[in-house]
């Protein structure tokens, strides 16, 4: 299934880098920019990576975006807009061929785990999972995340393929563990709207 991609009015200002916004769900790309290319990948890092790769290859996209919504480990706080360094996976083991939690190899053998964004600057770190987080197990803390997502991860796999930069900007929408339902993050996600685009918009004046 091709992932829903969108053009706004890109390409208004020919000087500007062709940028990719990749969001789970279209309720998550509400406000943002015309001026950017939208995908909307569906739930999961095998969705995100599949649609991020498809939709960047369409569109040419020169940098790509992971937004919405992640669950906060303990140290950010609910409502937060949090541009995170690095991504990390959960679900991959290969600890049996003496490789760390969380890495895998590449197609050249290469291992391949923890993932870079281009905010060099940000304290911040975040764990994908295929699973919602509903409690934090001794795996999670093991790799001392900041909050879980579950799709970040794979648009970051799709950037590093396609040699695009990356970046990775979240709302926290719920405390992991706190037993918020769907109804209170959809809530903290609209809450934060504007404060989540006026940061992708300020990470990209340096870009």
């Amino acid at each position: 299934m091709a992932p829903v991609v969108s053009t706004g009015h890109i390409n208004k200002d020919k000087r500007m880098k062709k940028v990719l916004l990749v969001a789970s769900d279209k309720s998550e790309l509400k406000g943002s920019d015309d001026s950017y290319f939208k995908c909307i990948s569906g739930v999961g890092p095998i969705m995100a990576a599949a649609a991020s790769s498809l939709a960047i290859k369409e569109t040419g996209a020169e940098i790509v975006i992971s937004v919405g919504s992640a669950g906060s480990t303990g140290r950010l706080k609910k409502g937060e807009v949090v541009s995170f360094s690095s991504v990390f996976s959960l679900d991959q083991d290969l600890s049996s061929f003496h490789l760390p939690l969380g890495a895998t190899l590449g197609r050249d053998r290469n291992t391949v785990g923890e993932l870079r964004s281009r905010d060099f600057s940000s304290p911040f770190s975040l764990l994908t999972s295929a699973s919602f987080a509903h409690t934090l197990t001794d795996r999670m803390t093991s790799f001392r995340c900041d909050a879980v997502d579950m799709e970040a991860y794979g648009v970051a796999i799709a950037a590093s393929l396609h040699s695009i930069p990356f970046y990775c900007v979240k709302i926290i929408s719920d405390i992991i563990g706190d037993n918020s339902g769907i109804g209170d993050v959809s809530y903290s996600v609209r809450e934060a709207r504007t404060r989540l685009w006026e940061k992708v918009n300020s990470l990209l004046k340096d870009a």
